[in-house]
C-alpha cells in the first residue's frame, strides 16, 4: 500500500469514527452539558497522551523546533470549531447547521488552493458538490422548525472556516512536526479552554461543579466520554492529522461526508430511527462523490 493510499485510508478511517460520535454525544449529554462535555473529553484525551509519552510509547521532539507554530492550530480545532459548532445549533438548528458543516469539504479545496497552491480541476469541485448535495439531502429532510437567525449562520461560518484553516494549516506544519505533537498541543489547548468555559458557565461555582460532576457518574457516560476521548479525538485526530501530512488537503478533507452516512447507519441500528429514500439518495451521492473525488481521479 502506497503513502497516499495509507493516508486515504486514515482519512477514511477517521470519518467513520467520528460517525459514531454524534451517537456518543446523544448519550453523554443526557447526563452533561455540552461546554462541561468537552471539557472532559478533551482533559481525558491530553491525559491519556501525556501517560504515553510519560511510559515512553511515544517520544516526542521540540528541541529546534518553534512550537509556537501550533498555537494557531489549536485554537482552530478544537477550540474554535466545537464552539462555533454547538453555538451555531444553538441559534439555528441541527439540520440547517449539518448542511452548514458540510460545506468543510468545498471551503478546504479553495483554502488549498489559495494557501498552499494545489491544483483542482472542474471535475473534482463538481464531485465535491455531489457529496455536499448528498448531505444537504439527509441534513434538510424532515427539518425541524425553528429561527434560523442571522447571528446562527455567522457562527456556523466561522465553524465552516476554522476547521478548513486547521487542516490547511496541519499539512502546512507538517514538515516540521509529527501527527502526535500536531495532535497533543491541540488537546493541551483544548482542555484547558473548556475546563474554562466550563466553570465559567457555572459561575466559577465549586459545589455548583461538583454537582454536574455528580450527574455523569453514570455506565452510560463513562462508555460514551471515553469513546469520544481516546477514539473519537485521540486516534480520530492522529488519523486526520497523519493523512494531512501526506495527501492534499482537499482529498483529505473530501472522506468528512462519510461520517454523515455512518452516523445515519449508526442512528438506524442503535436508535431505531428511520431509514428512507432521502437518506439512501443522499447516502448514495455522497460515496460517489467521495470515491469520484479520490479513486476516480487517481486514474
Amino acid at each position: 500500500m502506497s503513502e497516499r493510499q495509507k493516508a486515504c485510508a486514515a482519512a477514511c478511517g477517521s470519518n467513520i469514527i467520528f460517525g459514531f460520535s454524534f451517537l456518543a454525544s446523544s448519550i453523554a449529554m443526557e447526563a452533561a452539558d455540552p461546554l462541561l462535555l468537552l471539557a472532559i473529553r478533551f482533559l481525558l484525551s491530553a491525559v491519556f497522551m501525556t501517560l504515553l509519552i510519560l511510559v515512553g510509547v511515544v517520544h516526542i521532539q521540540l528541541k529546534g523546533k518553534r512550537p509556537w507554530r501550533l498555537i494557531p492550530l489549536g485554537l482552530l480545532q478544537p477550540v474554535i470549531y466545537f464552539a462555533c459548532e454547538n453555538y451555531g445549533i444553538m441559534y439555528t438548528n441541527s439540520s440547517f447547521a449539518g448542511t452548514m458543516i458540510a460545506l468543510i469539504p468545498l471551503a478546504t479545496l479553495f483554502m488549498g488552493i489559495i494557501f498552499l497552491g494545489e491544483t483542482c480541476g472542474p471535475s473534482q469541485i463538481g464531485w465535491a458538490v455531489c457529496s455536499f448535495v448528498g448531505v444537504a439531502i439527509v441534513s434538510l429532510f424532515g427539518s425541524e422548525a425553528g429561527v434560523v437567525s442571522v447571528k446562527g449562520i455567522l457562527i456556523l461560518v466561522a465553524a465552516v472556516l476554522s476547521n478548513s484553516l486547521f487542516m490547511v494549516l496541519s499539512r502546512r506544519l507538517a514538515d516540521e512536526f509529527s501527527a502526535f505533537e500536531r495532535t497533543y498541543v491541540m488537546f493541551l489547548m483544548g482542555s484547558a479552554a473548556f475546563i474554562l468555559a466550563a466553570a465559567a458557565e457555572n459561575g466559577f461555582n465549586g459545589s455548583r461543579m461538583a454537582e454536574s460532576l455528580l450527574r455523569c457518574a453514570k455506565p452510560d457516560f463513562a462508555a460514551a466520554v471515553v469513546y469520544l476521548a481516546l477514539v473519537s479525538s485521540v486516534l480520530a485526530f492522529l488519523l486526520i492529522n497523519y493523512s494531512a501530512g501526506k495527501i492534499e488537503a482537499r482529498r483529505s478533507s473530501s472522506f468528512a461526508s462519510i461520517s454523515t452516512v455512518v452516523s445515519i447507519a449508526a442512528g438506524v441500528i442503535f436508535l431505531g430511527e428511520p431509514f428512507g429514500i432521502p437518506q439512501l439518495a443522499g447516502s448514495i451521492l455522497i460515496l460517489v462523490g467521495v470515491y469520484r473525488l479520490n479513486v476516480g481521479e487517481a486514474r
